[in-house]
């Protein structure tokens, strides 16, 4: 059986007890509470996954889809997606990732009649966004979005880009395509409409959840990411002629809904706020538009979606974007031990970096390529391999007793632009023990490891 998001559901159920709540109870995510229940269970320190079984489809009908959350809300539940067992580091799963993203795996073709996703198929005026869960998340966004992924076709060239996007709901056969500045998608988009042509477009709304983790990484443009899925889901990813372009457009096959439609030349729609990744509502603007051709879905098909800004959501984004990191750093710094984006800055604004340092502008090598790699980052962190990236308590105790404030962290101005509100200045902090200086630092405290060992008994 291929992987599909039933199969992982059931798996994690099955093995990890208490994993996965199936709420049975109507959960109203046209009126806020879908993201509201995940709140209950952050303010309980409670991860877990959450299948919302009794929703309403956004027309106020009893939803024949249910809703998916929180695949990515711990890096275990990240780990078992990539079949990793029991993690003893965090680090394992990025670096896990950052050698699934130099991988290409493979692909087979389907026929439509053997294809999940192909299991119902609405057209005309039956495909009706409507007809599908599509909730308001967060008070003052401007409507209901979807959140997860969209994929588009190369014009010239033959490969797929995925990309996490949001699609706010315009009418029942229009919704939005908000892929941003730095996104293929959004250059892809651009290429299309200045031949005024109809870019064909897709909305995977649920998958494996490796599939998904896969389009995070920072693969280059022009990079086939149904060939980088399958390495993440580590088998062949099986794809299906698309129902409004046929094989000249191919879709996953074990989707759970598919939202195939066409970005329209010229045009342009509002949207937003939104609340967003970075905590704060994303300001109004105006984006191109889908017209939607046809939605296609499993008989029972789950919608996937997150809570904006929190940790399944920042989970998702930073793991691959350090273990892509990870993998460019070492080039330039083979010493690098660990590298971890802090939930503190929402997964993209301040990352730690361990490294074995050989040479002393180690540091700088190592934080400039961070921030050259990801656009929202504004603070850099490098700290020695003895400190745990992934312990903040650690990573400040660092900071405090070995940063030197008059050499030992450098401000770079004019280097980051995506969000102009969050200021285009880096920094780097060096927390490194300087080379010279490593016979005379003071001993770190350490805990006698055979005590530590022989009271481990009291505690299994």
């Amino acid at each position: 059986m291929a992987k599909d998001l039933p199969s992982f559901i059931a798996k994690e159920g099955a093995t990890r007890e208490g994993a996965v709540i199936r709420e049975k109870n109507f959960i109203d995510a046209n009126n806020y509470e879908t993201v509201a229940y995940l709140k209950h269970l952050d303010v309980r320190n409670e991860p877990k996954m959450v299948l919302f079984e009794n929703v309403p489809a956004l027309n106020g009908q009893k939803s024949e889809f249910p809703m998916f959350y929180n695949p990515w809300v711990t890096r275990q539940y990240v780990a078992d997606s990539l079949d990793m067992g029991d993690i003893k580091s965090p680090m394992e799963v990025s670096l896990e990732v950052a050698k699934l993203e130099q991988q290409q795996g493979r692909l087979e073709i389907i026929a439509p009649e053997k294809a999940p996703v192909k299991q119902v198929v609405l057209t005309g005026d039956r495909a009706d966004l409507r007809v599908l869960p599509m909730p308001l998340h967060q008070k003052g966004d401007a409507g209901p979005y979807h959140t997860m992924t969209c994929a588009m076709k190369g014009l010239n060239a033959d490969f797929y880009d995925i990309t996490f996007t949001k699609n706010k709901f315009h009418d029942p056969q229009h919704m939005s395509f908000s892929a941003h500045k730095h996104h293929h998608l959004e250059a892809m988009a651009c290429e299309y409409e200045e031949k005024n042509l109809r870019a064909p477009v897709i909305v995977i709304l649920g998958h494996h959840p490796a599939f998904y983790l896969s389009s995070c990484a920072m693969t280059a443009m022009g990079n086939n990411d149904y060939l980088t899925a399958s390495a993440f889901l580590k088998e062949p990813l099986r794809l299906t002629p698309s129902t409004t372009w046929g094989d000249k457009f191919m879709v996953p096959a074990d989707a759970e809904v598919i939202i195939e439609g066409e970005i329209l030349p010229g045009v342009r729609k509002s949207q937003n706020p939104f609340g967003e990744i970075l905590g704060y509502a994303q300001p109004k603007m105006d984006v191109p538009v889908i017209e939607v051709t046809a939605i296609t879905h499993r008989r029972g098909g789950i919608v996937e979606d997150f809570w904006p800004g929190h940790m399944d959501h920042w989970n998702l984004g930073s793991i691959p974007k350090e273990g892509s990191t990870y993998n460019v750093i070492k080039k330039n710094v083979p010493g690098i031990k660990g590298i971890h984006l802090a939930a503190s800055g929402c997964g993209r604004c301040i990352c730690y970096i361990s490294i074995k340092k050989e040479f002393e502008n180690e540091p700088n090598k190592a934080g400039m390529q961070a921030f050259v790699e990801m656009p929202n980052l504004k603070l850099a962190v490098i700290v020695d391999d003895d400190v745990d990236v992934f312990n903040e308590r650690e990573v400040m105790w660092a900071v405090a007793t070995r940063v030197h404030w008059d050499k030992d962290i450098e401000i770079i101005r004019e280097v980051q632009s995506f969000r102009g509100w969050l200021g285009d200045a880096v920094a780097i902090i060096d927390a490194t023990i300087p080379l010279q200086s490593k016979s005379e630092w003071p001993v770190r405290n350490e805990v006698e490891s055979e005590a530590f060992d022989r009271v481990a008994k009291f505690f299994k």
